[in-house]
């Protein structure tokens, strides 16, 4: 999967998320499934910008010319070979004699314990598997958007003549409309480039009770 593959996969993934939360009847498992995809979505979009990076630094060093000089290293010289020690005064190492047995503590505890980490670790062995990032994420079924097509099946409830002079005699709902920008701003749904540009949006109330998707009527510039 390339780089713009993956960003477009994340924004759709994350439009999905965040509209899936805003609703007030949350499918908690449609929102972990998709939070989990963006995440590895994002550790991918990592992965993508390090191996640039390192084909940058590679390229960098595949372009420096064949004949350049090597770094001279620095070299230290005693002035006069008055801070140089001399043979006399050059410390001697001791003789022999003097350095410890380390071979007579042979039935120390500390080696008994290592004798016996090897025997354990002669049982283990290494097993390679195949990278979480190197496959392809997987999308979680969404049973969110089953429900709303079925939802979308059915049709919307049309108000009547009075109760639409009702609704659109109040104040517009400000916040749905920022809500219904933005969304229909998101190119990812492909048809951003589409959606009518609105004036004023008014909800139109549920009766108590009733759950299912929320409707509003939208008044569009001609």
């Amino acid at each position: 999967m390339s780089a713009t593959e993956t960003l477009q996969l994340a924004h759709t993934v994350r439009c999905k998320l965040q509209l899936a939360a805003d609703r007030p009847d949350r499918n908690l498992r449609f929102i972990l499934g998709h939070a989990f995809t963006l995440d590895k979505l994002r550790l991918r979009i990592a992965e993508i910008e390090m191996d640039k990076a390192d084909e940058e630094d590679m390229q960098e060093e595949l372009s420096e010319p064949l004949g350049a000089p090597p770094h001279r290293e620095r070299r230290v010289s005693f002035r006069n070979n008055l801070c140089r020690p001399t043979g006399a005064n050059r410390p001697r190492s001791p003789p022999p004699d003097e350095y410890p047995d380390m071979g007579s503590d042979s039935d120390s505890p500390e080696e008994d314990d290592i004798e016996e980490d090897d025997e354990e670790d002669e049982g283990l062995g290494l097993q390679r598997f195949e990278s979480g990032s190197a496959r392809r994420p997987q999308m979680v079924d969404d049973d969110g958007e089953d429900e709303d097509e079925e939802e979308i099946k059915t049709p919307p409830p049309i108000p009547s003549e009075e109760e639409l002079r009702m609704i659109t005699g109040g104040e517009d709902d400000e916040e749905l409309r920022e809500a219904y920008t933005g969304v229909a701003a998101c190119p990812c749904h492909g048809k951003h480039k589409e959606s009518p540009k609105t004036q004023k949006i008014w909800d139109i109330p549920q009766k108590p009770g009733e759950t299912g998707p929320r409707y509003a009527v939208v008044s569009v510039e001609a």
